[in-house]
Order: C-alpha cells, then structure tokens, then sequence
C-alpha cells in the first residue's frame, strides 16, 4: 500500500533519487539528506505506515526486517554498539514526513553537546 502524496512512498518507487544503502521486498534504508551525524540513514518500510501508532499485527514480519536490518548496519561501524534509532511519532514529537521511519545515527556521540531525550 503506497500513499501518492508521500514523498517516502515516492523514493521507495524510484520516483526521487536517493542514495540507497539496502532495499529488500519490506523496506528501504537510504541516506538522509541532510544528516546530523557522519552516519545517518532512513531505515523505512515499503508499506506506508503513517507512524508507531498505526503499526498492525500484521506488519510484524516488516518490523523484524526492519530490526533485523539496523543490526546489520551497526555491524559495519567502528564501535557496533554505538548508535541511535530514533521514531518521531507524530507532529508534536517532530515528526515531519507521515511514513515510520527510523533515523539511524552513528559516528557521533549525541549526548556529548546539547542533545537531549
């Protein structure tokens, strides 16, 4: 199920370009374009989903993969237990694109400056 107006379902059918990292029948990692780390990636489903709160039983198999995936890409990093994933769900708490996604931050301690959660 894509939604025609969201710039994600758009990147994932090839309609923007992107930088992709890995892509497989569930879901899309690409790099994010304005990075706030020296690794940022957009770890996102194929399937919209609008955010954590729409997530169905049914989508369980994504979220594995999706999981699955941000072990593998920590495996590529200098220290592999290092890293952040982040969900903004909804408006309120950031969330400016209405498709899950996590951000996938590493090679910068966040917590090292102002960053808080």
């Amino acid at each position: 199920m894509k939604n025609h107006d969201c710039i994600f379902c758009k990147i994932i059918n090839k309609e923007i370009p992107s930088k992709v990292i890995f892509e497989n029948e569930y879901l899309l990692v690409i790099e994010d374009i304005s990075p706030k780390a020296p690794v940022h990636y957009l770890v996102m489903p194929k399937k919209h989903i609008i955010n954590l709160m729409h997530i169905e039983e049914s989508d369980s198999q994504i979220m594995w993969e999706l999981l699955r995936e941000v072990k593998k890409l920590s495996q590529d990093l200098d220290d592999p237990k290092a890293f952040n994933l982040i969900s903004n769900n909804g408006e309120g708490a950031g969330q400016s694109v209405n498709h899950f996604h996590f951000h996938f931050l590493a090679g910068k301690n966040l917590y090292g400056g102002d960053f808080k959660l």
